[in-house]
């Protein structure tokens, strides 16, 4: 099966126009996946920048609008039609070594759907509800939102797990996943640069 190419002119173009997402997906023909893949590739190339990435989630609302949406859907579905079912390759395994809001941000550029508890070298143990690149709810016994994101932030060290997804019992964060993480971010250098 031929790869699909992508004219990078027009679709940076695009982007830089303001293009949102679903047209985006309509006008290339792509899955949200694709999308995805498609700005991460951009990203590893230099074509566009990560502060580029992020303005384009900071300025939008909660309220999504979504006109459009089952074309796109109902298109790629009737593009796989007949195709080989895609082998995925999936592997398990520890991970060591790595910054939690590194592995946070992975999981929300996959589009991951997860419960990660995080055990801190420092702080309480804390429990981060993850499905589809936004972080939903974080709490630990103590407290919950952006205030338990930015307190875990903090810890040097720790362990964390997957467990089996369940839906969070209230959403606590509001913010995209991106801005917290440059949010969380922030705050640590704050931290990290005091005496």
């Amino acid at each position: 099966m031929e790869k699909r190419r992508l004219n990078t002119k027009d679709f940076l173009s695009d982007v830089q126009a303001g293009m949102d997402d679903v047209g985006l997906m309509k006008r290339y023909k792509l899955t949200p996946k694709g999308l995805d893949s498609t700005f991460r590739k951009l990203l590893t190339l230099g074509l566009i920048s990560q502060l580029e990435l992020a303005a384009r989630t900071a300025g939008q609302t909660e309220t999504v609008d979504l006109a459009g949406i089952n074309t796109v859907v109902a298109e790629h579905t009737k593009a796989r039609l007949g195709q080989k079912e895609k082998t995925q390759y999936l592997y398990s395994g520890q991970v060591e070594g790595v910054d939690i809001l590194d592995y946070i941000q992975w999981m929300l550029v996959d589009g991951r759907q997860t419960v990660l508890e995080v055990r801190p070298e420092t702080g309480m143990p804390c429990t981060l509800y993850v499905d589809a690149g936004k972080v939903l709810h974080v709490a630990t016994m103590e407290m919950v939102g952006e205030a338990a994101f930015y307190q875990l932030a903090q810890s040097p060290g720790g362990e964390f797990f997957h467990l089996p997804w369940t839906e969070p019992e209230r959403i606590t964060i509001e913010k995209e996943g991106m801005q917290l993480l440059f949010e969380a971010a922030r705050l640590r250098d704050e931290t990290d640069s005091l005496p």
